[in-house]
């Protein structure tokens, strides 16, 4: 019969491992006027999803229940398209920029056709905020965060 020896020290090998955690994934911090415009906003949870470094980002508008931007809340590269999509869910949709936006722009009368496309360049950093106006106080809210 074979016996275990109890007393010899198990072989161990020692490494040091080094873990980056990448926050861009989730987006990193949320600004407080993002955060605060966005409060409300229906599909917000409080993160902001990290585009930088694309030449174009897709929001789906009508997302989720129909009243909602989808990704709420990105932050993009300076010189960068966002380029909204409309699902058809919801009703008739517009993208309007608020006051406390950096930059101005409309995608002019609602519509609800699926398809629809509204894009807008965005050259300088700033938050540019934007609401769906009949919808606006549903929650129809959006962020963008641009960064040099």
């Amino acid at each position: 019969m074979g016996y275990l020896d109890t007393d010899a020290a198990p072989a161990a090998e020692s490494f040091d491992l080094e873990v980056t955690v990448d926050a861009s994934y989730e987006g990193g911090d949320v600004s407080a006027a993002i955060d605060d415009f966005l409060a409300d906003a229906r599909l917000y949870d409080g993160t902001i999803e990290d585009h930088t470094g694309e030449d174009e980002v897709v929001v789906d508008v009508g997302a989720g229940d129909g009243l909602a931007f989808d990704p709420p809340a990105i932050r993009i590269d300076a010189g960068a398209t966002v380029r909204w999509e409309w699902t058809g869910e919801g009703g008739a949709h517009n993208v309007v920029s608020t006051e406390d936006s950096s930059s101005d722009f409309d995608s002019g009368d609602t519509v609800d056709d699926p398809g629809e496309v509204f894009e807008q360049s965005f050259d300088d950093d700033g938050i540019q905020l934007y609401v769906c106006t009949p919808h606006r106080g549903a929650g129809m809210l959006g962020a963008i965060e641009v960064v040099e």
